[in-house]
């Protein structure tokens, strides 16, 4: 295994001045940090973290959590991630608590101060889009604990310590792109979104409107809201079906996938309607859809590894002052079809 003092004598520093530029602390010259760092990544050079775990524990470091209370399963795969970093952190003594939220900015902001009364050291969230969440969290950042925005983030702030999830306006593109695919280029399309004030949510729908608005063929004809809520989702896309009978197409931009996927299965066959259908995500009840045809393609957005990368980057941070290369931690975009949706 490569030592810091190798990677000093190869760069021609010291040993300090690795010590500083792997670990972010004091003034490195640029040239000098580029240098040291070339030579870390190429000799794959990994900080020997079993001396640090003393060191770590007396930190006495917490990590808060707060996933959005709703009726989705992504929410619940998102937390499994994040639980399954928690369980490989407890050697450290590093703690993680974990709160659910209903997705508006009263309940989060008294879960945040809930969480800062138990005196966290860094705050993982899913904010909803508004001024006072953004206030809340400049309050918090400039304290000094670390935030990640995980699955969506806030357009007004930019003091997060990253964001973790799909990019959602390429995501809203991508799924602009399969409907033309799907229906020729030809069709008029009915939208269900989950919540208007999650960037997650709005950002897709924004990507799809911009994708389609060069292509005559598709229109967009209605759009609804659910709240990420199965029974709302249904009675909004059977509303909308039976209100615009010219729709053909849709696309279920969030949750509450499995309530308006029922409605259009029970509207093509009542009416023997042909709607070809886009969703988002891979849980069980989506995976039926597909399967049996109702839904043509879904767009999946790894909530598990959302979770443990979240997690992650503030373990890299607190163990090795390791501070993320990018600002925007983007996870892959899968689309699945009937032949690997079980894959």
């Amino acid at each position: 295994m490569v030592t810091q003092s190798q990677i000093a004598e190869i760069a021609g520093v010291s040993r300090a001045t690795v010590e500083r530029v792997i670990n972010h602390r004091g003034d490195v010259n640029e040239d000098t940090r580029r240098r040291v760092m070339d030579i870390v990544e190429k000799m794959n050079y990994r900080p020997n973290r079993a001396g640090k775990t003393l060191a770590i524990k007396q930190k006495n470091i917490k990590i808060g959590c707060i996933i959005i209370q709703a009726d989705n399963p992504f929410y619940a795969e998102l937390n499994r991630g994040i639980q399954e970093k928690a369980e490989e952190f407890k050697s450290y003594g590093i703690g993680v608590i974990v709160e659910s939220a209903f997705f508006k900015a009263e309940d989060q902001i008294r879960k945040i101060d809930e969480l800062l009364e138990q005196n966290i050291t860094a705050l993982v969230i899913q904010p909803t889009i508004d001024t006072l969440m953004v206030e809340k969290l400049k309050e918090v950042s400039a304290s000094g604990i670390p935030i990640v925005t995980v699955n969506t983030d806030l357009p007004d702030f930019d003091s997060s310590f990253c964001y973790v999830g799909n990019d959602f306006y390429l995501c809203g593109k991508t799924a602009g792109n399969l409907l033309e695919m799907i229906t020729g280029g030809t069709c008029q399309i009915g939208v269900i979104t989950g919540f208007a004030n999650a960037r997650s949510h709005s950002d897709r729908v924004d990507g799809f409107r911009d994708y389609i608005q060069s292509l005559p063929g598709m229109r967009l004809v209605a759009v609804a809201e659910n709240m990420d809520d199965e029974m709302e989702s249904y009675f909004a896309a059977k509303t909308m079906l039976n209100e615009h009978p010219e729709i053909d197409a849709m696309f279920l931009v969030a949750g509450g996938v499995y309530g308006a996927g029922s409605a259009i299965r029970n509207i093509q066959k009542e009416q023997n309607r042909d709607i070809k259908t886009i969703s988002f995500d891979d849980v069980p009840t989506t995976r039926e859809l597909v399967k049996d045809g109702t839904i043509q393609a879904t767009i999946c957005q790894q909530p598990v590894r959302q979770g443990q990368i979240a997690l992650s980057v503030l373990f890299d941070y607190f163990v090795d002052g390791k501070i993320p290369d990018s600002k925007r931690l983007y996870t892959d975009i899968q689309i699945k079809i009937r032949a690997n949706i079980d894959t």
